[in-house]
């Protein structure tokens, strides 16, 4: 097919673009050729994007579905037998990922490529793209075949590598590496101190407070939620508003033992070479949405994402420090607007701990896996209270979590939506991800991977994007894992 008939498609697709955009309706006769049209579209932009290494590692390609792409939270979805709206739902959602990674895959792209693209198709690719989604994916809604094919073929992302653990005899070497994880985590718990000894040291502590202090009654935060739920999946979806007052509400503090430049919270930008750099004069917090089931029920997460230069080196031979360094502090909210739990994980995936909520223990795994790292349940806040999360200089562990009344604050931080990492403006005008194709940040790079080679996570110790993130050695455990809340969290007395 020529370019000129290319086009000529495209403009009709485009033509019937309340058509397909508007509901899940049977194609008019041609739509063979507008399927066929829309497959040539999707594969040379993937051509471009393989081409130019730009692929955005978020999600997970579906094989046989050009327009689709799952995370675990959706994959998690495919054995469940959904019927109906809730089975259209679905599928709307597989689209919108690959719509969203698209978009940040084409804008990521050299002019150069876009030019190519437009030269092809003669057409606004963006929106070529949305049409030509919902005409592929109107085949997995209406034709059983397509169906059966798409079940079969979603699996979930698997952050680990199997080839490693089977050239590096995972399961010899794993247990030299048992006792210094169980050191380690020990070394964690220890960490945690009363309020008065947590705040003792002043003289190098600073404070990044929230830019607002707006306070969520239970009520209406269990409100927000029960009613956004109120769709074919019961996913919890907050308007945008509601989004942004609930990140405030549960946001927290962070007081951070700063020694070095290493240990200031800054803004993550990207130069005109295309090296990451941290502006350590403007401090933000990230935020991310996310959810996990638990039960019958799907629960929404706040993420709270921090960046910091570096993990600062403590001997001329430090094979944990490096550039860049990362904390991500997650809220798990239940359906009756009180926090289940909270977790972090540092932006390699490392030193996973849990701090169940109110009602709440930890249940250790006993299939060997990695144990888990709970050092305190953290109780209901009280009015006016909000959480401070107390981290140590150089390798940013955190070393308590007190609640507390506000105080005055040595900085502000702003907020900034996660997903912009994943495109951000150059100098130059161009646009670049602080994530490689595999997911890592380039420079992060620590020489303990070396030594965790055989355990199967590649490049450990590494920062990582969302949905990338590998936090057990032993076992197989992901922190975006839909049922991680579901496996750890039992009530107390159970």
């Amino acid at each position: 097919m020529s370019s000129s008939q290319r086009a000529l498609s495209l403009v009709v697709i485009l033509a019937l673009c309340l058509q397909a955009c508007a509901a899940w309706k049977p194609l008019p006769s041609s739509s063979t050729l507008l399927a066929t049209d829309c497959e040539n579209l999707f594969e040379e932009m993937d051509r471009h994007i393989a081409d130019y290494d730009v692929a955005d590692a978020g999600t997970a390609r579906i094989s046989g579905f050009l327009q689709l792409r799952n995370d675990r939270f959706l994959a998690s979805f495919a054995t469940d037998n959904l019927t109906g709206d809730a089975y259209g739902a679905w599928l709307e959602r597989l689209r919108q990922l690959d719509m969203s990674a698209r978009q940040i895959e084409w804008r990521n792209l050299p002019p150069e490529a876009n030019a190519q693209l437009e030269a092809a198709f003669g057409a606004n690719v963006e929106t070529a793209l949305n049409i030509c989604g919902h005409i592929l994916t109107e085949q997995a809604l209406i034709y059983p075949r397509r169906r059966s094919q798409l079940l079969s073929a979603i699996e979930p992302p698997d952050a680990y590598s199997t080839w490693q653990r089977f050239l590096g005899f995972y399961f010899f070497t794993r247990w030299a590496i048992v006792e210094g994880i169980r050191r380690e985590q020990q070394v964690l718990r220890e960490s945690f101190t009363n309020a008065a000894q947590d705040h003792a040291v002043t003289d190098r502590l600073i404070r990044y407070a929230p830019p607002t202090s707006e306070a969520l009654e239970l009520a209406e935060t269990a409100k927000i939620l029960e009613q956004s739920a109120r769709n074919p999946l019961g996913v919890p979806e907050p308007s945008a508003d509601q989004l942004r007052r609930l990140f405030s509400a549960f946001a927290p503090v962070w007081a951070v033992e700063t020694a070095s430049d290493s240990d200031h919270i800054g803004t993550v930008r990207i130069g005109a070479d295309g090296d990451a750099s941290l502006d350590v004069v403007k401090p933000v917090v990230y935020t991310l949405k996310s959810h996990t089931r638990f039960g019958d029920q799907v629960l929404l997460q706040l993420n709270y994402v921090i960046w910091f230069p570096a993990r600062a080196a403590e001997a001329w031979l430090d094979i944990y420090a490096g550039r860049f360094d990362g904390l991500i502090w997650r809220v798990t909210l239940g359906m009756d607007g009180k926090p289940l739990a909270y977790d972090s994980i540092h932006s390699c995936g490392c030193y996973y701990q849990i701090f169940p909520g109110e009602g709440g223990r930890v249940e250790q795994p006993r299939d060997g896996s990695e144990p888990i790292l709970s050092p305190m349940p953290i109780p209901g806040l009280k009015a006016s209270e909000r959480l401070t999360v107390r981290l140590s200089s150089g390798k940013h562990f955190i070393r308590g979590v007190v609640a507390e009344k506000p105080t005055p604050e040595s900085m502000v931080y702003g907020w900034r939506d996660y997903n912009e990492l994943r495109s951000l403006p150059t100098p130059d005008g161009r646009h670049l991800s602080l994530f490689d194709a595999d997911g890592l940040v380039a420079g992060s790079e620590r020489l303990e991977r070396f030594l965790f080679w055989p355990m199967g996570v590649p490049n450990a110790g590494a920062m990582r994007q969302w949905g990338t993130h590998a936090i057990a050695f032993l076992g197989k455990r992901h922190f975006d894992d839909p049922r991680l809340m579901e496996k750890l969290l039992r009530p107390l007395g159970n």
